[in-house]
Formats: C-alpha cells, sequence, structure tokens
C-alpha cells in the first residue's frame, strides 16, 4: 500500500474517533462531571453569607456601608465567616477586625489601584477604628 493512502486511512480513523468523542462520548462525560461537581459544592458547608444578609439585622450600619467609600467591600473582609453570628446573633460570635494590620490590606500602596492610601506613619501605633467609622470610612466627629 502507498503511504499516502496509509496516511488518508490514518487520518480519517483519528478523526472518526476525535468526531465520535466529541459528539458521542463527550456530553455524556461533562454532565457526569457537572453533576459530580454540583453534588461535591452542595455537600460543602456554608461558612461564608453575603452582605445582603447582615442587613436584616444591621440595616443602619448597612445603609451607611453602601452609601459610604466602602460600598463595595464585604461585611466579612473585615468581620470574618459570618456563618456561626447567624446562626448565634451575638458580639461573641463575629471578628471585630479594626485592627491597623486589616485596615492596610487595602490601604497600603499598591499601583493601579484607585482608593485611598495611608502612609506607614499615619496614625502609628493607634487602631484605624480610634479616628475613622469603618463603616461610613468617614473621620467621627
Amino acid at each position: 500500500m502507498k503511504p499516502i493512502i496509509i496516511g488518508l486511512i490514518l487520518a480519517f480513523f483519528i478523526y472518526g474517533v476525535v468526531f465520535g468523542y466529541t459528539f458521542s462520548f463527550s456530553p455524556i462525560v461533562k454532565q457526569s462531571s457537572v453533576e459530580s461537581w454540583i453534588q461535591k459544592e452542595m455537600s460543602k458547608k456554608q461558612i461564608y453569607m453575603q452582605s445582603d444578609i447582615c442587613k436584616h439585622c444591621h440595616l443602619n450600619v448597612f445603609k451607611n456601608l453602601s452609601s459610604g467609600n466602602h460600598s463595595t467591600v464585604e461585611c466579612e473582609s473585615c468581620h470574618g465567616a459570618g456563618n456561626n453570628h447567624v446562626k448565634l446573633r451575638t458580639k461573641d460570635s463575629i471578628i471585630v477586625e479594626d485592627t491597623r494590620s486589616a485596615c492596610m490590606v487595602c490601604h497600603k500602596k499598591i499601583e493601579g489601584r484607585n482608593i485611598a492610601v495611608v502612609g506607614e506613619d499615619h496614625g502609628s501605633g493607634v487602631r484605624c477604628s480610634y479616628c475613622h467609622d469603618p463603616h461610613t470610612a468617614n473621620i467621627k466627629s
């Protein structure tokens, strides 16, 4: 047999296998893998809530936050995972992270970011929340 005919037969065979996999077997594999992934995700314990849940009990704070400079910051960015607090609804079940290092995660100078930055010498040794209300991002009066 001529090499060109062998090459064509091999090419048609490979094309047939790829075609068969793509249109016959692949959708079955994809569906099975999607179902498996959904089951895996649904079985995980939810630990993070969305800020919309917080507003049910903290409406005034939520209003201040949503109209202030921190409007794009989720509550859990500063307060940690909220699943226990949603269940227990106690002050002890939520983190109040108002340390300087917590604020500096966002407010240190990072090129390309258009947010207020704080120099290393600004308020050194003092919690940011002593002067600033983190829910409105304003200076306390």
